[in-house]
């Protein structure tokens, strides 16, 4: 007799399978090479954006690096993780690169009223790393350029920006907000901050539509049944944006 695979039991075995193929790909490259990689990666990324610190851009980004090094230390892999600030009011986004480097734009800064929303979104760039997402990235970039540990300088940082895929996506953002809520912070802000987008992006109309990355309803959808699931309905105080 054959018994009938639920819509919630077949994602979970599609994350499964997703999630052993990461580690398979991940595994051709040691932990030092991919702290290479992200270190390359990101000098790479200082120099496209051409921004220089100040004493305000580097006070907001020690602010930063403690909210996520408050937030990585539930993660699976001990990394040594490094937050950075992008003061550019066009980046509304954040990005992480290989070996725990991550980088928070001004623009998506400016769109956050609490210190939990910035947990939540460091939360889901931890997990691109902490599910070994960019490292098989890394090593499939590798595999098509041809490139060996001695040439992460000329891997492209347009090649970690773009998603994970839909279930990739999905499930950084299911273990990110774990990692968010265990640092002590409040779950509702995951929705509170894609519905902020959803108003923003309200009016835009893409040519046409994402096929490899969830939509922000889709996003919302997942957060509030976690809420449930998890039992993480109480509500629970969230704390100021603390901006020096």
């Amino acid at each position: 007799m054959k018994h009938a695979v639920t819509p919630v039991a077949a994602l979970f075995i599609v994350v499964a399978a997703l999630s052993a193929a990461s580690r398979e790909a991940a595994s051709q490259l040691s932990i030092a090479d991919e702290i290479r990689a992200g270190d390359a990666l990101f000098a790479s990324f200082q120099k496209s954006q051409g921004f220089a610190d100040t004493p305000e851009s580097k006070a907001i980004e020690a602010y930063i690096d403690r909210v996520g090094q408050k937030v990585a230390q539930n993660a699976r892999r001990k990394l040594p993780y490094k937050f950075h600030f992008d003061p550019h009011p066009g980046f509304r986004s954040a990005v992480a690169y290989p070996g725990g480097q991550i980088v928070v734009g001004g623009g998506s800064l400016a769109l956050m009223m609490h210190e939990d929303e910035l947990a939540v979104v460091l939360g889901h760039e931890i997990e691109h790393v902490d599910l070994n997402q960019c490292a098989q990235r890394v090593v499939e970039v590798m595999q098509r350029d041809h490139l060996t540990s001695d040439q992460f300088d000329r891997l492209s940082i347009d090649d970690f920006g773009s998603p994970y895929g839909k279930e990739g996506e999905l499930a950084a953002d299911r273990e990110g907000l774990k990692l968010a809520v265990a640092a002590g912070y409040s779950p509702q802000a995951a929705s509170e901050l894609l519905q902020t987008y959803q108003y923003l992006f309200r009016d835009s109309k893409p040519s046409q539509p994402p096929t490899n990355s969830p939509s922000l309803e889709e996003r919302i959808q997942q957060a509030q049944e976690q809420i449930k699931a998890e039992r993480w309905d109480g509500a629970k105080p969230e704390k100021p944006l603390n901006l020096p």
